[in-house]
């Protein structure tokens, strides 16, 4: 097996995205973030992953991100996988990003879009792979894409469309993507052509997700987000016991959570996939695949369940 297949196939089950802790003078405070990352630790988490939305990119620096990738893996040494994330740069600052992780022992990286990318959609695709291919040219760990739609312009369109995904798996290094939560229909089609060669993860699941990620301080330590539970849900998913799991999410969908990624699959019938805690979730092969049967349980489940339903069944 080589270096590349070992860490996708770590990259399993359950991702805690880091949020970036600041003190009140705005600074990143390093020891809250070690702590957080330590308490994740005692808590079984076995993959930690940095990434931001591009309005959250405009606050923090290349350099702040090597930063917090140091402090990061000085907790985490080997005892879990951190992928850090590159700050959607020119490709040069892409590189050196990559290679300062390398340094420091990161597992792998999530390169962002870069800003000339994002100008250009009607070429994004060819230019992403572009840029992705310059990094793995001067770097060794394992990549991952990060494909994200464009709101403003084309609210129902990938940036990084499907074809592109055969050109980056000729790149041995590029091992997976964070799809967005918008384009549900692209990750499907995505897990049924590329589940075996590369991890998918994507972000946003949750409304937690707002709180979470807007208040970090608040809810760096909040009951819901519990590693041990997360591993049982998987554990449930493993069992194809897929109405537990609903029932175990319609509980914690007191505290504010909302199922609509889940919803929306049982109802179709379509893939099946693992569910992390807070924002992340990871397909990794093999999926299991809800039949009939255990789709229509859940579905009559929802229907029992009418305040719940009404949240998700839109």
């Amino acid at each position: 097996m080589s270096h590349y297949d070992d860490i996708r196939n770590r990259i399993h089950r359950q991702m805690v995205p880091l949020p970036i802790l600041y003190r009140d003078d705005y600074s990143i405070d390093h020891a809250g973030l070690a702590k957080y990352v330590a308490w994740h630790l005692e808590n079984d988490t076995q993959n930690f992953c940095l990434t931001f939305t591009y309005s959250q990119l405009d606050f923090v620096t290349a350099e702040e991100i090597v930063e917090v990738t140091r402090t990061v893996m000085e907790v985490v040494r080997d005892d879990a996988v951190f992928i850090s994330c590159t700050g959607g740069g020119p490709l040069r600052e892409a590189i050196r990003s990559v290679q300062a992780f390398e340094k420091l022992g990161a597992h792998a990286a999530f390169v962002h879009l870069p800003e000339h990318c994002l100008q250009n959609p009607s070429h994004c695709g060819e230019l992403y792979v572009e840029y992705i291919r310059g990094v793995a040219k001067e770097t060794e760990i394992p990549l991952l894409a990060v494909a994200l739609p464009v709101p403003w312009s084309a609210p129902s369109q990938t940036m990084l469309p499907i074809q592109r995904f055969e050109e980056l798996c000729e790149e041995e290094q590029f091992i997976g993507i964070k799809d967005d939560i918008y384009i549900l229909d692209n990750r499907m089609e995505l897990a049924r052509k590329f589940s075996e060669r590369m991890g998918i993860t994507g972000g946003g699941m949750f409304t937690h997700y707002i709180f979470f990620h807007h208040f970090p301080n608040q809810g760096e330590f909040a009951g819901i987000y519990n590693p041990k539970r997360g591993q049982r849900m998987f554990e449930l998913l493993d069992e194809n016991n897929y109405l537990e799991v609903m029932k175990m999410m319609e509980a914690d969908g007191q505290s504010g959570l909302t199922l609509p990624d889940l919803h929306w699959m049982a109802r179709n019938q379509v893939v099946f996939y693992g569910m992390g805690f807070a924002e992340t979730y990871v397909m990794r092969p093999p999926i299991a695949t809800a039949t009939e049967a255990q789709a229509q349980a859940i579905i009559e489940h929802m229907h029992q369940t009418p305040t719940l339903f009404e949240q998700v069944g839109r």
